[in-house]
């Protein structure tokens, strides 16, 4: 066991990160309407289409 860590440690702790990162981005950007990301995008959208003057699209 002390072996692997020694020949495979640093590239154990970047899979680790990786795999972290994608996670917490998964966590934030989500995969529905509910998600932070979704609703502040429709937000910024919508309030371009109100303060431009024109039509605002519907979903």
């Amino acid at each position: 066991m002390d072996e692997i860590f020694k020949q495979y440690g640093a590239t154990i702790i970047t899979v680790l990160a990786i795999v972290a990162v994608i996670g917490i981005i998964t966590l934030v950007i989500g995969s529905d309407t509910s998600s932070l990301v979704y609703k502040a995008f429709s937000d910024l959208i919508g309030n371009f289409y109100s303060n431009a003057g024109g039509v605002i699209p519907t979903p």
